[in-house]
Parts: C-alpha cells; structure tokens; sequence
C-alpha cells in the first residue's frame, strides 16, 4: 500500500536511513557498563532533522530487561517556571510506575537480589518503596514551599516591644532580598509609628530568609541522597540501566533549557543513569550566552575573558555526541516514490520527473521534505480541481522555490514573470526581455541545488504571462 503523506508525528518505521545510527548508539547504551555512568549522548540536529524519530527508535531497540526507559518530552513542561523540577519529577513518577506494575518481572529480580543480600531481611515490599518514592517527591516539594508568590507575617510582639496582637503583613514575590525588605519594612513601622525598630524588624526577615536558603538546600540534599539510593537499589545493583530521553529542549526558553542540562550534573549525577537529549547544537549555544550574559557584559567590558565556552559548557555535559547527517539524495527520492503513486491526476513519467526535481531541489531536512510533499500535493490537487492539467514538474518546481528558498518566492510573488528569468540563467539561454545585472548577480548568490533544478525540464518559459500569474496565485494558497 502507498504512503500519502501529511502527519508529521516521528516516524514508525526507518524511511531515512536512521538504522545504522540507531544500532550503534543503541549498543553504547544499552552497554554501558556502570562504571562508565552516568552517561550522556546528544543526538543534534536542527528543527526537523528527525531527532524525535531517532531517539524513538533507540528507545523500541533498548532491552526491557536490561533497561528502563523514561521518556521527558521538555515542550510539554516549557510553561513550568522550573523545567528541571518537572525532568526530577518525571524521573520519581517512572520509578513509581514501575514499582506499581503487577507480577512484574524487574521487581521480583529486586527481591530476589535483596533477599540473596540478606535473608534475615522481610521480603521486599512494594509498598515500601513507592512511600519511599512519595517522600522523595515531597522533599522536592518542600524546597518550594517558600517561592512561591505569598505573604509572609511576622508578630511584632516577636520583637518586644511592640503591641500585643499588632500583625504587620509584608507580601512578596519569591524568596524576597533584602533591598525588597528594606522598603516594605521601612513603610510598615512607619504606619504603626514605630520607626525605631525597622532595624529589629529588618533583622527578622533577613533571618527568615536564611532559614528558607537552609530548607531549600537541605531538601534538594535529601532529593538526590535519595534518588542516588533508589536508582542504586531498583537498576544498578542489578546491572541494568535507567535511560532517560530529554526530547524538544531546544524549544524551551534558553534559561529553562540550561537549567535541565544543569540538573543532569547536579541531581542525576548518578551510576546506573544514562541519558539522550535530542538538541539542536547551536540554540543551546546561544541559551549558554543567555544564561552568562552577565560574565559576557563585564568580560567586554574589563580585562576577563568569557568565562563559559559554549561548546566546552556542553561537552562537559554530553560524553557522546551524534549529529544526524543531510538527508541523503536516494533517501528522498525513495521517501517521494513511496508517495506520489497515490496522489491522483499525474502520469508515471510526471511522478518520476516529480520526484527528481524534489530531490535535486529540497533542504535535506526530513521535516522539510514532508511538509514540501504535502504542499505539492494540495497544489496539484487545486490545479487539478479547477479543471486544468498544468505539469506536475512546474507545480513540484515552484513548492521547492516557496518552501527551501523564501526570499526568491517573495520576489516571485510579486512577479511571477520572474520564473522565466530564474530559469533562463542557469540553463544559459535568452529571453525577448534582457536579464539584468542584478538578477544574474542575484541567482549567482543561491544554493547550486536551485540552479540543478532549473536547469531540468519542464520549463517555465512554455507557460503565458497568464499562465505564470495563475500558478503562483495559486501556490499563495500555502504561503
């Protein structure tokens, strides 16, 4: 049966030669042994590249017996103010879902180990464990509970003094600093009439706010203490691994996309831990620069050097990178020719003309090739709807302009007399109106893929001013 196309969900089956890539990364791994964790791999590649795809083609290789996965689509949290909360969490909750599963096999191997360890030792419980896995979340939890917007109260009579019952409110924004409470307290006792202990007063919150510091840091302790026991006791004692994939980051905020990957190195800095992230290289690079902004500002302005390299920030953190490679040329003509069999109103030499133009002309973007399919596809079918049987060559050859080569379309959407021009260049031949200086300098600047694909037929040149206006009216539909 063939494929039509338009579903942009990551892919089921290895249309784009991913398989060699998924083998060998599957084995680093699924093999990792635990001294070599944790482990991180980055799978780069732009929007589109198919690092979606990639990475679930890992997670279907990956050895249930050996590995457990944990799937963290980063998007779906983006509106948390804390990204790498909800990664922690997300990581806790597998654990639980794990331990909650019935007759299941992993956690025998668990009580089986244990019982081997010490079997004067109750047999293992569940039960136990997801309590233990509550508490973990709960401590998480708890370094929160004072940074949240609110109000804090304190008694005056806790600073003598003072009349009894008189509550003074202060409200703020987070943990609050002390410029933030200089005023507020300073306005407080100025409404009672007590100026003279705005100092007391001061001192009490800034005391108050040290206490929250030392909660906070004590919980988070707790947090990984705990988590590095869990991991030990429920994957790497018994050899296997936890492997988390970290997908869509890179469409995150910089800020919260650097504190996940911080995170990794601060609270799943654990053996047994293996993680994928599915990142494009060069946004993270540019959240790097956002998050140090400030060392960049002064390293300019004074005498000390950005103190953060980009690309050491991230190989401290990633151990193996994989960059997926361009689409390769037969790797799209084949993910075409599965296709274009299904779309009506085209004759076998216009579908394998189709094909070859998309694949001479098209980013070698996975993403690219299937939404430019799906823009031909509607484009043919409008054409075709009207009543007209324009080439389906010139139809494919205007998608690619539209979708890898936006500049030129926008000037041929103004003047679709133009197709003609951009097409006598390459092809070298003349036209009834002189091609300018400033159109051949212009072609001269594009990718030679544009110059290949109008260099094959059909051409431009047997359509009518009317003809040409009609088309690329007609591809606006998609603009």
């Amino acid at each position: 049966m063939h494929q039509i196309g338009y579903c942009d969900l990551p892919a089921t089956e290895d249309e784009l030669d991913f398989t060699p890539a998924v083998v060998a990364l599957t084995t680093i791994v699924q093999e990792a042994q635990r001294d070599d964790t944790p482990l991180t791999v980055g799978v780069y590649g732009e929007w589109g590249s198919g690092k979606t795809s990639l990475m679930r083609m890992i997670l279907d290789r990956l050895d249930p017996h050996r590995c457990m996965p944990v799937w963290f689509d980063a998007w779906r949290y983006a509106q948390q103010e804390t990204l790498w909360r909800a990664l922690l969490l997300r990581v806790v909750e597998a654990l639980r879902e794990r331990v909650l599963l019935p007759d299941d096999v992993w956690l025998q191997a668990i009580a089986d180990h244990h019982q081997r360890i010490d079997p004067s030792q109750p047999p293992y419980d569940p039960e136990s464990l997801t309590r233990r896995l509550d508490d973990l979340a709960n401590s998480l939890y708890r370094s929160i509970d004072r940074e949240e917007p609110g109000e804090i109260q304190f008694q005056w009579d806790a600073a003598g003094r003072l009349v009894a019952g008189a509550v003074v409110r202060a409200g703020f924004s987070y943990i609050p600093i002390l410029g933030q409470m200089s005023a507020a307290v300073e306005k407080a006792a100025e409404k009672l009439g007590e100026e003279p202990y705005a100092d007391t007063l001061r001192d009490l919150f800034q005391r108050e706010r040290t206490r929250i510091y030392r909660e906070q840091v004590q919980s988070l302790e707790q947090f990984h203490t705990g988590l590095t026991h869990l991991v030990k006791e429920l994957v790497s004692d018994l050899d296997r691994r936890l492997v988390v994939f970290i997908d869509d980051l890179d469409r995150c905020l910089p800020e919260q996309a650097i504190g996940v990957l911080e995170a990794l190195k601060v609270f799943l800095d654990i053996p047994g831990c293996v993680f994928v992230l599915g990142i494009d290289r060069e946004i993270i690079e540019r959240g790097i620069r956002v998050r140090y902004k400030e060392f960049a500002l002064h390293g300019a302005a004074g005498s000390e050097p950005f103190p953060v390299a980009e690309r050491d920030y991230l190989e401290k953190i990633i151990q193996v990178p994989f960059r997926i490679p361009p689409l390769a040329p037969s790797t799209i003509t084949r993910f075409l020719q599965r296709r274009l069999p299904a779309v009506a109103g085209m004759s076998d030499e216009e579908r394998t003309q189709v094909a070859d133009l998309m694949t001479t002309g098209l980013l070698r973007n996975p993403r690219k090739v299937k939404r430019s399919f799906n823009i031909f596809r509607l484009h043919l079918t409008l054409d075709r709807a009207q009543g007209k049987q324009t080439h389906a060559g010139l139809i494919a050859k205007l998608t690619v302009i539209q979708s890898s080569f936006p500049d030129l379309y926008a000037k041929i959407a103004r003047d679709p007399t133009l197709l003609r021009v951009y097409e006598a260049i390459p092809r070298g031949i003349p036209l009834s109106i002189p091609i300018t200086d400033e159109q051949r300098t212009e072609m001269g600047k594009q990718d030679q893929r544009l110059h290949a694909m109008l260099s094959q037929s059909p051409w431009y040149k047997e359509l009518t001013d009317a003809e040409l206006k009609a088309l690329v009216y007609q591809s606006k539909a998609s603009a």
